[in-house]
Protein backbone atom coordinates (compact mmCIF):
# COMPACT_ATOMS: atom_id res chain seq x y z
CA UNK A 1 0.00 0.00 0.00
CA UNK A 2 2.70 2.59 0.96
CA UNK A 3 4.57 1.44 -2.12
CA UNK A 4 1.46 2.14 -4.20
CA UNK A 5 1.12 5.60 -2.58
CA UNK A 6 4.60 6.80 -3.37
CA UNK A 7 4.37 5.91 -6.66
CA UNK A 8 1.63 7.90 -6.99
CA UNK A 9 2.40 11.11 -5.59
CA UNK A 10 5.64 11.10 -7.34
CA UNK A 11 3.49 10.56 -10.89
CA UNK A 12 1.39 13.49 -9.52
CA UNK A 13 4.29 16.10 -8.93
CA UNK A 14 5.83 15.09 -12.23
CA UNK A 15 3.02 15.52 -13.89
CA UNK A 16 2.84 18.98 -12.53
CA UNK A 17 5.47 19.57 -12.96
CA UNK A 18 5.19 19.30 -16.98
CA UNK A 19 2.49 21.21 -16.79
CA UNK A 20 3.97 24.11 -15.23
CA UNK A 21 6.42 23.84 -17.89
CA UNK A 22 4.33 23.97 -20.88
CA UNK A 23 2.10 27.29 -18.64
CA UNK A 24 5.45 28.98 -19.11
CA UNK A 25 5.63 28.36 -22.59
CA UNK A 26 2.08 29.15 -23.45
CA UNK A 27 2.38 32.43 -21.24
CA UNK A 28 5.06 33.57 -23.05
CA UNK A 29 3.48 32.81 -26.51
CA UNK A 30 6.10 29.81 -27.50
CA UNK A 31 3.17 27.17 -28.15
CA UNK A 32 1.76 26.99 -31.67
CA UNK A 33 -0.62 29.66 -32.49
CA UNK A 34 1.39 32.54 -30.76
CA UNK A 35 1.16 35.00 -34.04
CA UNK A 36 4.27 36.77 -32.85
CA UNK A 37 6.47 34.03 -32.97
CA UNK A 38 5.85 32.08 -36.27
CA UNK A 39 8.00 30.44 -38.31
CA UNK A 40 9.18 32.36 -41.29
CA UNK A 41 7.71 31.59 -45.01
CA UNK A 42 10.98 30.65 -46.31
CA UNK A 43 11.55 28.35 -42.83
CA UNK A 44 13.70 30.58 -41.41
CA UNK A 45 14.08 31.07 -37.49
CA UNK A 46 12.74 34.48 -36.92
CA UNK A 47 14.61 34.16 -33.56
CA UNK A 48 17.74 33.56 -35.35
CA UNK A 49 18.04 30.33 -33.68
CA UNK A 50 19.93 27.55 -36.00
CA UNK A 51 18.28 24.79 -37.41
CA UNK A 52 15.16 23.12 -35.91
CA UNK A 53 16.57 23.64 -32.29
CA UNK A 54 14.37 26.61 -31.66
CA UNK A 55 12.09 25.95 -28.82
CA UNK A 56 9.64 28.97 -29.72
CA UNK A 57 8.95 28.06 -33.34
CA UNK A 58 9.20 24.11 -32.31
CA UNK A 59 7.50 24.02 -28.75
CA UNK A 60 7.08 20.42 -28.90
CA UNK A 61 10.90 20.25 -27.95
CA UNK A 62 10.42 21.38 -24.80
CA UNK A 63 8.62 17.94 -23.68
CA UNK A 64 11.19 16.02 -26.14
CA UNK A 65 14.70 17.25 -24.67
CA UNK A 66 13.62 16.68 -21.18
CA UNK A 67 14.71 18.42 -17.97
CA UNK A 68 18.10 20.31 -17.25
CA UNK A 69 19.19 18.70 -13.95
CA UNK A 70 22.17 21.04 -13.63
CA UNK A 71 19.86 24.38 -13.80
CA UNK A 72 16.36 22.94 -12.91
CA UNK A 73 14.82 24.09 -15.82
CA UNK A 74 13.58 22.60 -19.30
CA UNK A 75 16.83 22.07 -21.51
CA UNK A 76 15.12 23.55 -24.30
CA UNK A 77 14.80 26.68 -22.42
CA UNK A 78 18.28 27.01 -20.92
CA UNK A 79 19.70 29.94 -21.33
CA UNK A 80 23.22 28.83 -19.03
CA UNK A 81 23.29 25.34 -21.44
CA UNK A 82 22.46 27.41 -24.64
CA UNK A 83 23.44 31.31 -24.49
CA UNK A 84 22.06 31.64 -27.98
CA UNK A 85 18.53 31.82 -26.56
CA UNK A 86 19.23 34.75 -24.54
CA UNK A 87 18.40 37.63 -27.35
CA UNK A 88 15.28 35.85 -28.25
CA UNK A 89 14.25 35.81 -24.86
CA UNK A 90 15.28 39.63 -24.57
CA UNK A 91 13.46 40.51 -27.60
CA UNK A 92 9.99 38.80 -26.12
CA UNK A 93 10.81 41.03 -22.72
CA UNK A 94 10.91 37.63 -20.61
CA UNK A 95 14.30 38.82 -19.59
CA UNK A 96 15.38 39.69 -15.59
CA UNK A 97 18.09 41.90 -16.27
CA UNK A 98 18.86 41.76 -12.28
CA UNK A 99 19.86 38.31 -12.13
CA UNK A 100 20.76 37.59 -15.81
CA UNK A 101 17.41 34.92 -16.43
CA UNK A 102 14.70 34.96 -18.44
CA UNK A 103 11.66 36.18 -16.11
CA UNK A 104 10.41 33.06 -16.30
CA UNK A 105 12.46 30.99 -14.76
CA UNK A 106 14.12 33.57 -12.06
CA UNK A 107 12.90 32.43 -8.46
CA UNK A 108 13.82 35.60 -7.00
CA UNK A 109 12.11 37.78 -9.94
CA UNK A 110 12.34 41.13 -9.27
CA UNK A 111 10.82 42.44 -12.90
CA UNK A 112 12.25 45.11 -14.04
CA UNK A 113 10.18 48.02 -14.34
CA UNK A 114 9.97 47.87 -18.53
CA UNK A 115 9.53 44.27 -19.62
CA UNK A 116 9.30 45.30 -23.36
CA UNK A 117 5.59 44.63 -23.80
CA UNK A 118 3.40 47.61 -23.93
CA UNK A 119 1.96 48.26 -20.62
CA UNK A 120 -1.60 47.39 -21.44
CA UNK A 121 -1.55 44.28 -22.71
CA UNK A 122 0.89 42.54 -19.67
CA UNK A 123 -1.07 40.72 -17.38
CA UNK A 124 0.22 42.50 -14.50
CA UNK A 125 -0.09 45.84 -16.15
CA UNK A 126 -2.59 47.37 -13.55
CA UNK A 127 -0.18 46.53 -10.87
CA UNK A 128 2.86 47.66 -12.83
CA UNK A 129 3.64 50.87 -10.97
CA UNK A 130 2.84 49.43 -7.47
CA UNK A 131 4.80 45.83 -8.21
CA UNK A 132 7.51 46.65 -10.29
CA UNK A 133 11.20 45.87 -8.26
CA UNK A 134 9.08 44.35 -5.67
CA UNK A 135 9.57 40.49 -4.24
CA UNK A 136 6.54 38.25 -5.86
CA UNK A 137 5.30 37.95 -2.39
CA UNK A 138 4.78 41.41 -1.83
CA UNK A 139 3.09 42.75 -4.96
CA UNK A 140 -0.71 43.91 -4.86
CA UNK A 141 -3.20 41.66 -6.76
CA UNK A 142 -3.99 42.44 -10.64
CA UNK A 143 -7.05 44.39 -10.82
CA UNK A 144 -7.61 42.73 -14.34
CA UNK A 145 -7.06 39.47 -13.26
CA UNK A 146 -10.08 36.80 -13.14
CA UNK A 147 -8.37 34.26 -11.47
CA UNK A 148 -10.46 35.04 -8.13
CA UNK A 149 -13.61 34.15 -10.27
CA UNK A 150 -13.28 30.92 -11.06
CA UNK A 151 -13.81 27.70 -8.51
CA UNK A 152 -12.68 24.16 -8.88
CA UNK A 153 -14.77 21.15 -8.24
CA UNK A 154 -13.48 18.06 -7.34
CA UNK A 155 -15.42 14.26 -8.16
CA UNK A 156 -15.43 13.49 -4.77
CA UNK A 157 -14.05 14.33 -1.15
CA UNK A 158 -12.32 11.10 -1.94
CA UNK A 159 -9.95 12.83 -4.60
CA UNK A 160 -8.81 15.73 -1.86
CA UNK A 161 -8.06 13.04 0.09
CA UNK A 162 -5.85 10.97 -2.20
CA UNK A 163 -4.42 14.26 -3.25
CA UNK A 164 -3.57 14.79 0.34
CA UNK A 165 -5.32 18.54 0.82
CA UNK A 166 -5.31 19.67 4.24
CA UNK A 167 -7.17 22.94 4.97
CA UNK A 168 -6.61 25.29 7.96
CA UNK A 169 -9.23 28.17 9.73
CA UNK A 170 -7.64 31.12 9.44
CA UNK A 171 -7.77 33.12 12.83
CA UNK A 172 -7.30 37.09 14.69
CA UNK A 173 -4.10 37.17 16.95
CA UNK A 174 -1.94 39.86 17.45
CA UNK A 175 1.44 39.85 15.54
CA UNK A 176 4.39 41.90 16.69
CA UNK A 177 6.43 42.82 13.79
CA UNK A 178 10.05 42.82 14.35
CA UNK A 179 13.46 43.32 13.30
CA UNK A 180 15.63 40.48 13.30
CA UNK A 181 20.09 41.17 13.79
CA UNK A 182 22.90 40.18 15.01
CA UNK A 183 23.90 41.81 18.86
CA UNK A 184 26.76 41.37 21.12
CA UNK A 185 26.88 42.32 24.44
CA UNK A 186 29.43 44.91 26.17
CA UNK A 187 29.90 46.98 29.47
CA UNK A 188 27.01 49.82 30.15
CA UNK A 189 30.00 52.61 28.56
CA UNK A 190 28.48 55.19 31.45
CA UNK A 191 29.18 52.72 34.03
CA UNK A 192 32.32 50.97 33.39
CA UNK A 193 36.11 52.86 34.40
CA UNK A 194 39.80 52.61 33.57
CA UNK A 195 41.30 53.77 37.13
CA UNK A 196 44.42 54.90 37.65
CA UNK A 197 46.63 56.73 39.53
CA UNK A 198 46.43 60.22 40.09
CA UNK A 199 49.76 60.96 40.78
CA UNK A 200 52.95 58.94 40.06
CA UNK A 201 54.85 56.79 42.28
CA UNK A 202 54.97 53.09 44.21
CA UNK A 203 52.00 51.06 44.94
CA UNK A 204 52.38 49.84 48.68
CA UNK A 205 49.31 47.88 48.59
CA UNK A 206 46.48 46.01 46.53
CA UNK A 207 43.40 45.37 48.57
CA UNK A 208 41.41 43.83 45.93
CA UNK A 209 41.29 40.89 43.10
CA UNK A 210 39.67 40.41 39.95
CA UNK A 211 35.87 39.70 40.53
CA UNK A 212 35.60 41.28 43.78
CA UNK A 213 32.46 43.65 44.32
CA UNK A 214 33.42 46.69 45.70
CA UNK A 215 31.51 50.02 46.81
CA UNK A 216 31.61 53.53 45.70
CA UNK A 217 34.70 55.01 47.30
CA UNK A 218 36.52 51.65 48.79
CA UNK A 219 40.52 52.07 48.22
CA UNK A 220 41.64 49.29 45.74
CA UNK A 221 45.37 50.59 45.99
CA UNK A 222 47.44 52.83 47.84
CA UNK A 223 50.45 54.37 45.61
CA UNK A 224 53.32 56.11 47.71
CA UNK A 225 53.96 59.21 46.29
CA UNK A 226 56.19 62.27 47.14
CA UNK A 227 53.46 64.62 45.14
CA UNK A 228 50.85 64.02 47.40
CA UNK A 229 52.84 64.61 50.55
CA UNK A 230 53.90 68.22 49.28
CA UNK A 231 50.59 68.94 48.29
CA UNK A 232 49.30 68.29 52.14
CA UNK A 233 52.18 70.03 52.94
CA UNK A 234 51.72 73.14 51.25
CA UNK A 235 47.77 72.80 52.23
CA UNK A 236 48.72 73.11 56.05
CA UNK A 237 51.32 75.22 55.55
CA UNK A 238 48.69 77.63 53.85
CA UNK A 239 45.71 77.18 56.67
CA UNK A 240 48.57 78.17 59.13
CA UNK A 241 49.54 81.89 57.18
CA UNK A 242 45.57 81.99 56.70
CA UNK A 243 45.35 81.96 60.83
CA UNK A 244 48.23 84.24 61.12
CA UNK A 245 47.31 87.11 58.92
CA UNK A 246 43.56 86.71 60.51
CA UNK A 247 44.90 87.35 63.69
CA UNK A 248 47.48 90.01 62.28
CA UNK A 249 44.67 91.92 60.49
CA UNK A 250 42.22 92.24 63.17
CA UNK A 251 45.22 93.32 65.94
CA UNK A 252 46.12 96.09 63.40
CA UNK A 253 42.66 97.16 62.98
CA UNK A 254 41.92 97.58 66.28
CA UNK A 255 45.37 99.95 66.48
CA UNK A 256 44.13 101.96 64.24
CA UNK A 257 40.75 102.33 65.78
CA UNK A 258 42.65 103.89 68.31
CA UNK A 259 44.42 106.36 66.78
CA UNK A 260 47.95 103.83 67.52
CA UNK A 261 48.23 102.21 64.02
CA UNK A 262 48.09 103.23 60.53
CA UNK A 263 46.63 102.81 57.82
CA UNK A 264 49.26 101.25 55.63
CA UNK A 265 49.58 98.70 58.23
CA UNK A 266 45.65 97.48 57.98
CA UNK A 267 45.91 97.68 54.02
CA UNK A 268 48.80 95.42 53.90
CA UNK A 269 47.55 93.33 56.62
CA UNK A 270 44.20 92.48 54.95
CA UNK A 271 46.13 92.23 51.64
CA UNK A 272 48.14 89.47 52.69
CA UNK A 273 45.29 87.97 54.46
CA UNK A 274 43.43 87.69 50.75
CA UNK A 275 47.13 86.22 49.33
CA UNK A 276 47.22 83.53 51.88
CA UNK A 277 43.71 82.76 51.87
CA UNK A 278 44.36 82.42 47.79
CA UNK A 279 46.91 80.02 48.56
CA UNK A 280 45.23 77.83 50.90
CA UNK A 281 41.96 77.55 48.38
CA UNK A 282 44.80 76.32 45.48
CA UNK A 283 46.27 73.60 48.22
CA UNK A 284 42.74 72.47 48.92
CA UNK A 285 41.76 71.89 45.29
CA UNK A 286 45.54 70.66 44.34
CA UNK A 287 44.43 67.50 47.68
CA UNK A 288 41.11 67.28 45.71
CA UNK A 289 42.24 67.15 42.04
CA UNK A 290 44.61 64.08 43.88
CA UNK A 291 41.47 62.28 44.70
CA UNK A 292 41.09 63.81 48.50
CA UNK A 293 37.26 64.04 49.83
CA UNK A 294 36.59 67.07 52.00
CA UNK A 295 36.44 64.22 55.04
CA UNK A 296 40.12 63.78 54.16
CA UNK A 297 41.10 67.15 54.19
CA UNK A 298 39.38 67.81 57.56
CA UNK A 299 41.85 64.42 58.98
CA UNK A 300 44.75 66.42 57.06
CA UNK A 301 44.38 69.46 58.98
CA UNK A 302 43.00 68.24 62.51
CA UNK A 303 46.62 65.67 62.54
CA UNK A 304 49.00 67.51 60.39
CA UNK A 305 48.82 64.48 58.62
CA UNK A 306 51.85 65.03 55.53
CA UNK A 307 52.28 61.03 54.74
CA UNK A 308 52.78 60.63 50.79
CA UNK A 309 50.30 57.76 50.66
CA UNK A 310 47.78 58.17 48.35
CA UNK A 311 44.27 55.76 48.17
CA UNK A 312 42.72 54.66 44.90
CA UNK A 313 38.98 54.57 45.07
CA UNK A 314 36.15 53.18 43.31
CA UNK A 315 34.35 55.58 41.40
CA UNK A 316 30.94 53.55 42.27
CA UNK A 317 29.75 50.12 42.72
CA UNK A 318 30.50 47.42 40.45
CA UNK A 319 32.77 44.59 40.26
CA UNK A 320 36.53 44.50 39.32
CA UNK A 321 37.10 43.32 35.77
CA UNK A 322 40.75 43.86 35.00
CA UNK A 323 43.47 44.31 37.62
CA UNK A 324 47.30 45.68 36.50
CA UNK A 325 48.29 46.68 40.10
CA UNK A 326 51.05 44.67 41.68
CA UNK A 327 52.47 45.84 44.86
CA UNK A 328 55.95 47.10 44.35
CA UNK A 329 55.76 48.65 40.75
CA UNK A 330 56.20 52.15 40.10
CA UNK A 331 53.39 53.61 38.07
CA UNK A 332 52.05 56.97 35.94
CA UNK A 333 49.16 58.77 35.71
CA UNK A 334 49.03 57.03 32.78
CA UNK A 335 48.35 53.56 33.15
CA UNK A 336 45.42 52.00 34.21
CA UNK A 337 45.40 49.99 37.29
CA UNK A 338 41.64 48.60 37.50
CA UNK A 339 38.70 48.16 35.54
CA UNK A 340 35.48 48.32 37.34
CA UNK A 341 32.05 48.13 35.90
CA UNK A 342 28.49 47.90 37.24
CA UNK A 343 26.98 45.29 35.44
CA UNK A 344 23.75 45.29 36.63
CA UNK A 345 22.98 46.79 33.16
CA UNK A 346 24.46 45.93 30.05
CA UNK A 347 24.57 47.46 26.24
CA UNK A 348 23.86 45.72 23.49
CA UNK A 349 24.95 46.36 20.47
CA UNK A 350 22.26 45.50 17.09
CA UNK A 351 23.65 45.42 13.79
CA UNK A 352 21.03 46.77 11.99
CA UNK A 353 20.74 46.35 8.27
CA UNK A 354 20.18 49.59 6.20
CA UNK A 355 16.86 48.52 4.57
CA UNK A 356 15.32 48.14 8.13
CA UNK A 357 16.75 51.62 9.85
CA UNK A 358 13.73 53.62 8.82
CA UNK A 359 11.28 51.63 10.98
CA UNK A 360 13.33 51.98 14.44
CA UNK A 361 12.93 54.45 16.88
CA UNK A 362 14.23 54.78 20.76
CA UNK A 363 12.45 53.11 23.29
CA UNK A 364 11.28 50.46 21.26
CA UNK A 365 11.21 46.63 22.86
CA UNK A 366 14.49 44.71 22.49
CA UNK A 367 14.79 40.94 23.23
CA UNK A 368 17.90 39.31 22.88
CA UNK A 369 19.00 35.59 23.09
CA UNK A 370 22.53 34.57 23.57
CA UNK A 371 24.29 31.76 21.75
CA UNK A 372 25.59 30.16 25.26
CA UNK A 373 21.99 30.26 26.98
CA UNK A 374 19.28 29.51 24.02
CA UNK A 375 16.45 29.36 26.02
CA UNK A 376 17.18 32.81 28.22
CA UNK A 377 15.71 35.92 26.86
CA UNK A 378 16.84 39.48 27.75
CA UNK A 379 14.77 42.28 27.21
CA UNK A 380 15.42 46.14 27.21
CA UNK A 381 14.73 49.06 25.21
CA UNK A 382 16.62 50.84 22.74
CA UNK A 383 17.98 53.77 23.31
CA UNK A 384 20.68 54.96 20.26
CA UNK A 385 20.92 54.45 16.41
CA UNK A 386 23.81 55.78 14.59
CA UNK A 387 24.29 58.42 12.26
CA UNK A 388 26.67 56.63 9.77
CA UNK A 389 26.80 53.49 7.96
CA UNK A 390 29.50 51.25 8.29
CA UNK A 391 31.58 51.08 5.31
CA UNK A 392 33.06 47.39 5.68
CA UNK A 393 29.28 45.32 6.75
CA UNK A 394 26.90 48.28 4.98
CA UNK A 395 25.35 47.89 8.20
CA UNK A 396 24.21 50.74 11.17
CA UNK A 397 25.14 50.41 14.88
CA UNK A 398 22.25 50.62 17.51
CA UNK A 399 22.31 50.09 20.81
CA UNK A 400 20.06 48.39 23.67
CA UNK A 401 20.03 48.68 27.49
CA UNK A 402 19.61 45.31 29.19
CA UNK A 403 18.56 44.71 32.62
CA UNK A 404 21.07 41.84 34.02
CA UNK A 405 20.17 41.29 37.68
CA UNK A 406 21.61 37.77 37.63
CA UNK A 407 24.93 39.23 36.17
CA UNK A 408 24.57 36.22 33.24
CA UNK A 409 24.95 38.25 30.40
CA UNK A 410 28.85 39.10 30.09
CA UNK A 411 30.87 41.72 27.82
CA UNK A 412 30.95 40.18 24.23
CA UNK A 413 28.77 37.33 24.11
CA UNK A 414 27.27 37.18 20.74
CA UNK A 415 23.51 36.11 20.06
CA UNK A 416 20.45 37.24 17.93
CA UNK A 417 18.21 40.72 19.01
CA UNK A 418 14.88 41.36 18.00
CA UNK A 419 13.30 45.17 17.92
CA UNK A 420 9.78 44.88 18.21
CA UNK A 421 8.42 47.87 15.79
CA UNK A 422 4.87 47.75 15.88
CA UNK A 423 2.01 45.94 16.56
CA UNK A 424 -0.41 44.28 14.28
CA UNK A 425 -3.56 44.10 16.07
CA UNK A 426 -6.18 41.29 15.09
CA UNK A 427 -3.87 40.10 12.02
CA UNK A 428 -5.46 37.72 10.11
CA UNK A 429 -2.05 34.71 9.15
CA UNK A 430 -2.38 32.71 6.26
CA UNK A 431 0.78 29.57 6.26
CA UNK A 432 3.08 30.15 3.79
CA UNK A 433 2.35 27.10 1.94
CA UNK A 434 -1.03 28.42 1.42
CA UNK A 435 0.26 31.16 -1.16
CA UNK A 436 0.65 30.24 -5.04
CA UNK A 437 1.15 32.26 -7.85
CA UNK A 438 -0.59 31.88 -10.59
CA UNK A 439 1.65 34.56 -12.84
CA UNK A 440 0.10 38.09 -11.93
CA UNK A 441 -1.26 37.29 -8.41
CA UNK A 442 -0.92 35.98 -4.89
CA UNK A 443 -3.65 33.59 -4.52
CA UNK A 444 -4.54 30.95 -1.42
CA UNK A 445 -7.82 28.64 -1.92
CA UNK A 446 -10.76 28.75 0.16
CA UNK A 447 -12.70 25.27 0.64
CA UNK A 448 -16.87 26.20 0.66
CA UNK A 449 -17.26 22.48 1.17
CA UNK A 450 -15.36 19.15 0.62
CA UNK A 451 -15.70 19.06 -3.22
CA UNK A 452 -15.53 22.95 -4.24
CA UNK A 453 -12.46 25.43 -3.72
CA UNK A 454 -12.32 28.73 -4.84
CA UNK A 455 -8.98 30.76 -4.92
CA UNK A 456 -8.75 34.40 -3.55
CA UNK A 457 -6.30 36.99 -4.72
CA UNK A 458 -4.96 38.37 -1.40
CA UNK A 459 -2.29 41.13 -0.49
CA UNK A 460 0.45 40.05 1.64
CA UNK A 461 2.53 41.94 4.21
CA UNK A 462 5.00 41.34 7.34
CA UNK A 463 6.04 37.77 6.92
CA UNK A 464 6.58 35.80 10.72
CA UNK A 465 8.34 32.72 10.36
CA UNK A 466 6.29 30.68 8.02
CA UNK A 467 3.09 32.48 8.17
CA UNK A 468 2.35 36.19 6.01
CA UNK A 469 0.08 38.48 7.68
CA UNK A 470 -2.82 39.03 5.34
CA UNK A 471 -3.00 42.43 4.52
CA UNK A 472 -6.57 42.21 2.05
CA UNK A 473 -8.47 38.96 0.06
CA UNK A 474 -9.29 36.53 2.79
CA UNK A 475 -11.48 36.98 5.74
CA UNK A 476 -10.85 35.49 9.15
CA UNK A 477 -12.47 32.14 9.98
CA UNK A 478 -11.96 31.05 6.32
CA UNK A 479 -10.70 27.35 5.92
CA UNK A 480 -7.54 27.69 3.51
CA UNK A 481 -5.71 24.78 1.59
CA UNK A 482 -2.17 24.49 2.85
CA UNK A 483 -0.95 21.03 1.78
CA UNK A 484 -1.96 20.72 -1.81
CA UNK A 485 -2.74 24.10 -3.21
CA UNK A 486 -0.09 23.91 -6.01
CA UNK A 487 -2.39 20.45 -7.03
CA UNK A 488 -5.74 22.98 -7.28
CA UNK A 489 -3.37 25.86 -9.27
CA UNK A 490 -3.19 23.40 -11.96
CA UNK A 491 -6.59 23.44 -12.63
CA UNK A 492 -7.30 26.88 -12.42
CA UNK A 493 -4.86 27.40 -14.91
CA UNK A 494 -6.04 24.29 -16.90
CA UNK A 495 -6.93 26.53 -19.74
CA UNK A 496 -3.39 27.53 -20.45
CA UNK A 497 -1.72 23.70 -20.16
CA UNK A 498 -4.24 21.81 -21.34
CA UNK A 499 -5.32 19.42 -18.80
CA UNK A 500 -5.40 19.24 -14.83
CA UNK A 501 -3.45 16.69 -12.45
CA UNK A 502 -7.10 16.44 -10.18
CA UNK A 503 -10.08 14.64 -11.00
CA UNK A 504 -12.50 17.36 -11.23
CA UNK A 505 -16.00 17.78 -12.92
CA UNK A 506 -16.28 18.84 -16.75
CA UNK A 507 -16.96 22.54 -16.49
CA UNK A 508 -16.48 23.11 -13.04
CA UNK A 509 -13.40 25.40 -13.37
CA UNK A 510 -15.23 27.78 -15.74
Amino acid sequence: MKTALTILLFGIVALAGGFALIVAADRFGWLPGDASSPVAANGSCPHEIPGETCPFCHPELIESMGWCGGHDVAEALCTRCNVGLIPAFEARGDWCVTHGLPESQCLICLRPASTGEPAAERPDAAGAGAGAGVMRVNRPPSPTCTTSYTTVQLASPAVARRAGLRVETLEKQSVPEVVTCNADVAFNGGRYAHLASRAPGIITEVRVDLGATVDAGEVLAVVDSSDIGSAKAAFLQARSLVDLWEKTHAREQSLFEQNVGTERDVLEAETRLVESRVQLGNARQRLQNLGLSERDLEVVAETNDTSSMLPLRAAFPGIVVERHAVPGEVVTTARSLFAVADTQTMWVMLDVYETDVARLERGQRVTMRVDAMPDRTFTGELTWISAEVDRRTRTIQARAEVENPDGLLRANMFGRAEITVRTIEEAVLVPASAVQWDGCCNVVFVRHTDTIYQPYKVTLGYKQGERFVVEDGVPAGEAVVTQGSFLLKTEILKGNIGAGCCEVDPGANQ
